[in-house]
């Protein structure tokens, strides 16, 4: 995906729809980072503008509270995707697609559509959970645990997970308070 200082994902042509490909390319949705499309030979390739920010795979989360940060911006930025017509279901959250721009903690999607048959949010979102929880050295990785399980055996809302997540943050905040 990072080549030459560039991000940039080769797609079977058509991948992604052309409702989708305006928004990408208009950067009319600020929550994901702009893309230009070039094809060549049945497939196309993404670039995309990541000026500023770094993927999380650069990165390593090794707080409970920072690792609940991220899932709760990428939580927000699904929720709000959707308003531009990209379903949430088929962005892929891990840690080489989503960005952090260190100097003002703003947190963007590199879209990359989910193949069909593995569209599932809920799926996609314990995956992502699982890959921020990989570098906690807190020893609070069980409220990673608590959201995942939330996600896998329920159906909520984004607003609801993020609401959930809000109140694991508020609950790991007085644990860590009371301890100091």
């Amino acid at each position: 995906m990072w080549e030459n200082e560039e991000y940039k994902i080769t797609f079977k042509e058509n991948a992604i729809q052309d409702y989708e490909r305006i928004i990408l390319t208009s950067g009319d949705c600020h929550y994901l980072l702009p893309m230009v499309f070039i094809g060549d030979n049945g497939k196309e390739t993404a670039y995309y503008n990541c000026s500023g920010f770094a993927a999380l795979s650069t990165y390593s989360v090794q707080k409970t509270e920072d690792a609940l940060f991220i899932l709760e911006s990428v939580l927000l930025i699904l929720g709000r995707v959707v308003e531009y017509l990209i379903s949430p279901a088929k962005v892929t959250l891990s840690s080489d697609t989503i960005f952090y721009n260190q100097e003002t903690g703003e947190i963007k999607i590199a879209y990359v559509p989910l193949p069909g048959e593995a569209v599932s949010i809920r799926r996609n979102l314990i995956k992502f959970i699982a890959q921020l929880k990989a570098d906690i050295k807190d020893g609070n990785g069980a409220y990673l645990d608590k959201i995942a399980r939330t996600i896998h055996y329920g159906n909520h809302p984004i607003t609801e997970i993020v609401r959930r997540v809000g109140l694991l943050k508020r609950e790991l905040y007085l644990q860590t308070s009371a301890s100091s």
